[in-house]
């Protein structure tokens, strides 16, 4: 009995997903209504759903809408949706999904007889009982006074095989047909003129620019294919209205296209300039030039706002450092005049680093010779104390000295030793110290610069 009930249920469940869409109404708040094809979907603030295009047709074509959620009377439109789903139901599969349920339960209920006791009588038959509750809520109502009669029937059995069972005890099972279908009177398909008014409300309501643009140039699509179908009248007002707002969006998207791109190009320039006062300006006119079309594009404008701002505050951060350079660089340029010596020195050391790091050299006494004059610049290199501005500069350039200094003598040592672990001593120390020189080098050359933006 239980492989059977659910050999039913699993008939019925997929013929709930077999029909075709059900149309459905969305109803707004002004009284008006759209027609949407299957179900629609409610996402936080929105309400997405599918406009058919041709009711009519089997599968008819399809333009997506999207409107604020607060435009929509919820309670008509779902009340409506209940009972549309219902009626799909009923003048589609509901008739052949309940003759076939009645028939599966009537022959269940035949084959109690031929069980084996009392018990299993019994549990049959209120297995079949609860198959039968199930039936309305499951249903969508469908056929829901015969179901409660068949469960009268049905409970006279039950109470029967209870005492044949010997059970004493008997329960009040009450039944309930689920949620009452909404008493409401279903619309037809929307004829192709009420599918054009109704492309025309949405395209009033679109979310955004680009979705009203597209459905106005559905719509003039519909116009263009059921010219014969619809009154001259109707259908001259509608491509008229349709093609003024059409080529409004169009002037509208270019005018707020030309801002945005002559927007940002000022924003870039005044904000590599540190100009503050400009951004400033140029965040008010936007402000104007939105007021003068008429604020009809607010997200956009919004998200153009944040761009300037975006620059403002680049521009801000430049000029603080700006001024903060201006400030600095007389004690940077005179610590660049005061290490001019030590950088010649390293400079015309770098041959001879290089000679050293690839242990090809150079001879004794340029080595010593080299070890003298990097032993006076050094002694003044570190007596200089260099502007907190400059100081992690001095401080490379101390580091490339000292390991300069520590490869000509770890050459030298190596010569006097013939030692190849100490000339590969000397190799290392002579890399980093050519590597420093070029950082320390740069990093002065960056400190001399104004700064700007990336």
């Amino acid at each position: 009995m239980l492989g059977i009930l659910m050999v039913c249920g699993a008939h019925t469940a997929v013929a709930q997903t077999a029909p075709s869409a059900v149309l459905l109404r969305v109803f707004l708040t002004d009284g008006t209504h759209l027609a949407s094809y299957g179900e629609w979907a409610r996402l936080d603030d929105r309400v997405i759903f599918s406009v058919p295009l041709d009711p009519a047709a089997p599968a008819p074509d399809l333009h997506i809408v999207t409107l604020p959620a607060d435009q929509v009377d919820w309670t008509r439109t779902e009340r409506y949706a209940e009972a549309a789903r219902a009626s799909h139901y009923a003048t589609t599969r509901g008739e052949s999904d309940f003759a076939y349920f009645s028939a599966e339960i009537a022959r269940v209920l035949n084959d109690i007889a031929l069980l084996p006791d009392a018990a299993s009588r019994l549990s049959t038959a209120q297995r079949a009982r609860q198959a039968l509750t199930d039936w309305p809520r499951r249903h969508y109502g469908y056929r829901a006074r015969e179901v409660r009669e068949m469960i009268g029937l049905l409970d006279e059995v039950i109470a029967e095989l209870r005492i044949a069972a010997g059970e004493d005890r008997f329960d009040l099972a009450l039944v309930s047909d689920g949620p009452p279908i909404p008493d409401v009177e279903l619309l037809p398909p929307p004829s192709q003129g009420e599918v054009a008014e109704q492309l025309l409300l949405a395209s009033r309501l679109a979310a955004t620019p680009a979705e009203r643009q597209s459905l106005l140039q559905t719509l003039l699509g519909v116009l263009d294919r059921a010219v014969e179908l619809l009154p001259e009248a109707l259908a001259s007002r509608l491509r008229g209205e349709a093609s003024t707002v059409l080529a409004e969006e169009r002037r509208l998207e270019r005018e707020y296209g030309a801002l945005r791109t002559s927007t940002l190009t000022a924003a870039q320039r005044h904000a590599a300039r540190a100009d503050v006062r400009s951004l400033e300006r140029l965040r008010a006119s936007v402000r104007r030039d939105d007021e003068r079309l008429g604020r009809q594009r607010p997200e956009s404008v919004a998200v153009l706002l944040a761009a300037v701002d975006t620059q403002l505050d680049a521009a801000r951060r430049l000029r603080l450092a700006q001024d903060q350079w201006r400030m600095q660089i007389g004690g940077v340029r005179a610590y660049r005049r005061s290490v001019s010596s030590a950088l010649d020195a390293l400079h015309g050391a770098t041959a001879s680093l290089e000679d050293i790091r690839a242990q090809a050299g150079p001879t004794p006494r340029v080595l010593q010779t080299l070890q003298a004059r990097l032993a006076r610049e050094g002694t003044r290199l570190t007596a200089l104390t260099p502007p907190t501005a400059v100081a992690p500069v001095h401080a490379l350039l101390r580091s490339a000295w000292d390991l300069a200094a520590s490869a000509v003598r770890l050459r030298l040592d190596a010569i006097s030793t013939a030692s190849l672990e100490q000339a590969s001593h000397a190799s290392a120390a002579a890399a980093g110290a050519l590597m420093l020189v070029v950082r320390a080098r740069s990093d002065l050359d960056a400190a001399l610069k104004p700064p700007s933006l990336p």
